[in-house]
């Protein structure tokens, strides 16, 4: 069915009425006509102009009311996945791999990282990517698309420094929700980067828990260590708890989820990069979605629907008579 970005204009419809109550054709007088046989030719012509210039005011309410149809989805098949990219935005990532101090031509690990996922992105030509930040809290920034012009520039607008701290709980959180309503084909792969980690309370790691299931998800999680800090990997002291050693406590509890999952360590942009590739190497399965489809504007036609009745009014008004002839 068609429709209208701005409906109100279609109250200007009553306008196309009002050629049938006045015709604004120049009348000539003459004293009787009745003698005359009726002129069939005379009334067809009539109510042509009329209807010409009800037409005319009507399609050009519809023009101006943004008429347009949105077209149906067309289905795709193809190897791939439905990605979501959950991308750190707290203050650290502007930092280098070597520390806090980086040189000034040295690359930030939110710049190697913006700079590794917009190729993963570009050679993956099948896969839907969202992308979410995170820092003290979540934002959405691209739901699943496959619009990789607009993942692109989402993911290139992380490599600026961000502010705050890691609340990776509502970040994860959000970026499950994204997988809500959408057809369950291919693989479901959440792709977590970040350089560190947050402790996750009871109450949300039963929701993280039940969202990986229900959306049958499974994670990957990138984790940009500088080389003398913590691994999520490491065994931490005995007297250590979640707050001195968070990677750790994360990982155990990503590994028990239920649902597959790896983890990457990446101290340096070659790191990231293998990381980044072997991800695409694993995430290849069939795939089936909806390709969203341009509408199709109306709006054109319905000017030219106008134009030519318009056209059709002035030649007949050049052709009236002001005073019958003898």
């Amino acid at each position: 069915m068609p429709e209208f970005d701005q409906p109100l204009w279609l109250l200007a419809l009553l306008l196309a009425l009002l050629p049938w109550w006045r015709h604004g054709q120049q009348r000539v007088d003459w004293a009787d006509l009745r003698a005359l046989p009726p002129d069939r030719l005379s009334r067809a012509v009539d109510g042509a102009l009329r209807a010409s210039a009800s037409l005319a005011l009507a399609a050009a309410a519809f023009s101006l009311a943004g008429v347009h149809r949105q077209a149906a989805p067309v289905e795709r098949s193809g190897t791939g996945a439905h990605i979501v990219v959950l991308l750190d935005r707290s203050a650290s990532m502007a930092d280098g791999f070597a520390g806090s101090r980086r040189q000034a031509d040295e690359e930030s690990k939110g710049e190697a990282a913006a700079r590794l996922l917009d190729a993963f992105v570009s050679q993956r030509l099948r896969d839907l990517f969202g992308v979410v930040f995170f820092s003290t809290a979540p934002m959405r920034v691209l739901g699943l698309s496959g619009d990789h012009d607009a993942v692109r520039a989402a993911i290139a607008s992380s490599a600026a420094p961000g502010i705050g701290l890691t609340n990776i709980s509502a970040g994860l959180t959000m970026a499950l929700e994204s997988f809500r309503d959408q057809p369950r084909s291919g693989s479901r792969v959440l792709l977590l980067v970040s350089d560190g980690a947050a402790s996750i309370d009871a109450r949300a790691q039963v929701t993280i828990r039940r969202l990986f299931q229900e959306h049958q998800a499974q994670l990957y999680w990138i984790y940009l260590r500088t080389p003398n800090g913590n691994s999520p990997t490491r065994l931490p002291t005995p007297d250590a708890g979640a707050d001195v050693a968070p990677e750790y406590y994360l990982d155990r509890f990503f590994s028990d989820l239920g649902s597959p999952y790896r983890l990457y360590e990446a101290d340096n942009p070659r790191a990231l990069a293998h990381a980044i590739e072997d991800v695409s190497r694993l995430q290849n399965q069939p795939l089936r979605y909806l390709q969203p489809q341009p509408r199709r504007e109306l709006a054109r036609g319905f000017d030219a629907l106008a134009l030519a009745c318009v056209l059709l009014l002035l030649a007949a008004r050049l052709l009236e008579q002001p005073r019958w002839r003898r």
